[in-house]
């Protein structure tokens, strides 16, 4: 029987440690799918119910100075984690892209970079909560918490902006955003052919874009390019509904205040 400092240590093993363990990580259509889904839409309601009151008060500086160190400790704790473990990381998931144009907003308030983030933000984020793929670490395990916690961050700073500065983006900036989604997307399907030959612990997927991930090849199989057919199409569709959704909400506040 373990002592109480034995616990404790196991236990902060467990926290800490690169862990995997599907069965108690996050499964579709199970209660930890549905918390996720919960969370993802309490990043929606909080900005969009609170970022008035925050963008009137004398600490809205502070607030998003207060957001943009969360930001990079967040993605600090996600590539030390990896690298401790001996897996490759770096900043090019979709994700942490829309970190770094976030980080990017929170010091410049740019209206340009809003344009990006809000389409690799709110969408990025919610489908990774909504459809989470979390690589099976258990609730035991801080990886759990930062999945959820860095996607509930990227959607949440864009609709503040959304809310609180007016930014709205354009039907220009949707197809401009989807250029840039196609331009990039090779370069990253050929970083992660090049990281792979390299990886001696796991195959390197960055996007999602290089191989099928596991938990759709029961959907696509081995069909390659239906899978990419596929995904490029959803990301078009998503994109064009985000923008839809957000200028449909401008112009019916426009016809309320009227």
């Amino acid at each position: 029987m373990q002592s109480g400092e034995g616990r404790l240590d196991t236990m902060l093993t467990e926290f800490f440690g690169y862990v995997i363990d599907p069965d108690r990580g996050v499964r579709l259509f199970h209660w930890t799918h549905y918390m996720h889904i919960a969370f993802a839409l309490i990043a929606i309601y909080v900005p969009l119910r609170f970022a008035e009151a925050i963008y009137r008060s004398p600490y809205e500086a502070r607030v998003r100075h207060i957001a943009f160190i969360w930001l990079i400790v967040l993605e600090i704790i996600y590539h030390a984690h990896n690298w401790a473990a001996g897996e490759w990381s770096f900043p090019l998931h979709i994700c942490s892209f829309a970190v770094i144009m976030c980080l990017g907003l929170l010091k410049t308030n740019s209206q340009r970079i809003f344009e990006f983030v809000f389409f690799f933000g709110v969408l990025g984020g919610f489908m990774a909560l909504f459809v989470p793929f979390s690589y099976g670490f258990p609730y035991t395990n801080i990886r759990f918490y930062h999945f959820i916690l860095i996607h509930m961050t990227i959607i949440m700073i864009p609709l503040y902006y959304y809310k609180a500065y007016g930014f709205r983006v354009t039907l220009r900036a949707t197809y401009k955003t989807f250029v840039m989604v196609l331009l990039v997307a090779p370069v990253i399907y050929n970083i992660n052919r090049l990281l792979s030959r390299f990886s001696q612990t796991s195959n390197i997927n960055y996007w999602f874009i290089s191989d099928i991930p596991e938990h759709v090849t029961a959907i696509f199989g081995d069909n390659y390019l239906i899978y990419i057919a596929v995904l490029l199409s959803l990301i078009y569709i998503a994109q064009m509904i985000l923008y839809r959704v957000s200028n449909r909400v401008e112009r019916r506040q426009d016809h309320v205040e009227s």
